[in-house]
């Protein structure tokens, strides 16, 4: 298993990259962190906070329906929420699309939809103690990094191990790390080594 390919929306290699070199391996999963939300531009704590997709965000959808058009997806799935919900029907208007909650953001909890500032101000070694334990710390009532990999991984192997067609999964960046971590050898509390942009794919093959 790893990483084949990632692109941006906007990328000028596509669609003649993605679709020739990849049209011939098979079996692919395509993970696509959903646009641009509405907010983007306050640093925020946003796990399962129901934000929507600001204009960017929506054509950041509608690039990728025109440039995976000929893909062929066997199955489309998205988290709950629903940033990923409206990113997975721009992109596949014809498709059933799956809901998945294991495919869901990381459950900040009482931080949830708060921004830094006002954490950092409130709760700061709590906030410090985050930063040096990215991978086990819990903000109260919510998840660990650590407990986001133990449900996301058993749902991406069972995804995996069917071993069929081209599947895409439609969700968050926290999700994308920690299958990204997995493929890459990276511990967990290393994810934010990871750079990840709204909209971005990538795609696994194995």
């Amino acid at each position: 298993m790893s990483l084949y390919k990632t692109y941006t929306p906007g990328s000028k290699i596509l669609p003649a990259d993605l679709l020739g070199q990849s049209s011939a391996v098979k079996p692919l999963i395509f993970l696509l962190r959903h646009g641009r939300i509405q907010g983007y531009e306050t640093k925020r704590f946003i796990g399962r906070t129901d934000v929507l997709l600001d204009d960017l965000g929506r054509e950041q959808g509608l690039f990728w329906q025109t440039a995976l058009s000929g893909m062929g997806f066997d199955a489309v799935y998205s988290s709950t929420l629903k940033r990923c919900m409206d990113t997975a029907s721009l992109v596949c208007p014809e498709h059933k699309i799956y809901i998945e909650s294991r495919l869901n953001e990381i459950n900040m909890g009482t931080w949830d939809g708060k921004s830094f500032d006002e954490i950092r101000q409130a709760m700061p070694k709590e906030f410090e103690k985050r930063g040096q334990q990215m991978d086990s710390f819990k903000p109260p009532g919510g998840e660990s990094f650590q407990d986001l990999q133990d449900r996301a991984l058993p749902f991406f192997d069972e995804i995996r191990k069917k071993q069929v067609g081209r599947i895409l999964l439609v969700t968050h960046a926290g999700v994308i790390r920690v299958i990204l971590c997995r493929i890459m050898g990276l511990h967990p509390k290393d994810l934010f080594k990871i750079d990840l942009e709204y909209g971005q794919l990538f795609i696994i093959s194995f």
